[in-house]
C-alpha cells in the first residue's frame, strides 16, 4: 500500500494545492468534486460513493477527477471536512460547563444527522478547516479554566469521542430496528428481560443485583437523553480535575 502524503492531503483540504496537469483541462473545481459525493453519501451512504459514480453524476470521465484529487482516502478526507461544517456558537452559553455541553451536543447532532459520517475510519488527526474550527471551538471553552494545555486536549479528545460513540451506538439501534422490531426506548425492557434469565444461576451476582433494581427500565427512553445523562458523568469529572489544578496552583 503506497504511503500517503499528509502534508499534501493538508494542502487538498486547505484548497492550497493546484490541480494536477495529468488530462485535459476543465472547469470543475474541488468543491464541486467533494459537494457531489456529500450528495451521494446523503442519499446512498458511504457504499454508494465511487469516483465513477461522482464523475458521472458530474458528466466528466472518472479519469479526470483525478487531476483534482489524487484518490479515493483524499476524496473521503475532504467529505468528512465540508460535511461536518463550522460550528455555530452564537446561541452556545457562556459559562464553560453548558458551553462544553453545546460543543459535545453539535458534534452528536452532526454525526446522527450524516450517519454516513460514522462510517468512516478515522486515520489522521482534525486537519481541514471544519475540523480546526471545531477544535478551536471546544477549546475557547476551556479558557479561563484552571486546565492545564494538555488538560484541555485530553478534554477535547474524550468529549468528542464520547460524542462520536453516542451517535454510532444511536445508530446501530436504529439500524436494527427494522430486523428486531425492537425501538430505541423499548431496548431497555427488552434488554432487562434477556438478562434477568441468563443471570438468574447466580454466577454474576454484582450484574444481578443491577438487573434486579431494575436499572435498564428506567425513564431515559430516547438517545438525547441518554446522551445528557452520560455527558454529565464527564462533565463531572472534569469540574473534579478543575478543582483538584486550582488546589494545586
Amino acid at each position: 500500500m503506497a504511503r500517503r502524503d499528509l502534508e499534501r492531503t493538508a494542502d487538498l483540504l486547505w484548497r492550497r494545492q493546484r490541480p494536477g496537469s495529468r488530462g485535459p483541462r476543465g472547469s470543475l473545481t474541488v468543491d464541486q468534486i467533494v459537494g457531489t459525493a456529500v450528495e451521494l453519501a446523503d442519499a446512498e451512504g458511504m457504499a454508494g460513493v465511487t469516483m465513477g459514480k461522482v464523475a458521472k453524476r458530474l458528466g466528466v470521465t472518472t479519469m479526470s477527477l483525478y487531476r483534482y484529487i489524487p484518490g479515493k482516502d483524499d476524496l473521503v478526507d475532504l467529505m468528512m471536512d465540508m460535511a461536518t461544517g463550522l460550528p455555530d456558537t452564537t446561541g452556545w452559553p457562556t459559562e464553560w460547563r453548558a458551553r462544553i455541553r453545546a460543543f459535545s451536543r453539535a458534534q452528536y447532532e452532526i454525526l446522527t444527522g450524516r450517519p454516513w459520517l460514522l462510517e468512516i475510519p478515522i486515520g489522521t488527526p482534525p486537519m481541514g478547516p471544519h475540523n480546526i474550527a471545531w477544535m478551536e471551538a471546544g477549546l475557547a471553552a476551556m479558557e479561563g479554566t484552571p486546565l492545564t494545555p494538555e488538560d484541555r486536549m485530553g478534554v477535547l479528545s474524550v468529549v468528542s469521542g464520547y460524542a462520536l460513540t453516542e451517535a454510532r451506538q444511536t445508530e446501530v439501534i436504529r439500524r436494527a430496528e427494522p430486523a428486531t422490531g425492537v425501538s430505541y426506548g423499548e431496548w431497555g425492557s427488552v434488554y432487562h428481560k434477556v438478562l434477568a434469565r441468563v443471570v438468574a444461576e447466580g454466577e454474576y451476582p454484582a450484574l444481578s443485583r443491577i438487573v434486579a433494581e431494575g436499572v435498564f427500565e428506567d425513564d431515559r427512553t430516547t438517545p438525547e437523553e441518554e446522551f445528557s445523562y452520560g455527558l454529565d458523568f464527564l462533565l463531572d469529572g472534569i469540574e473534579a480535575l478543575m478543582e483538584k489544578r486550582r488546589a494545586q496552583q
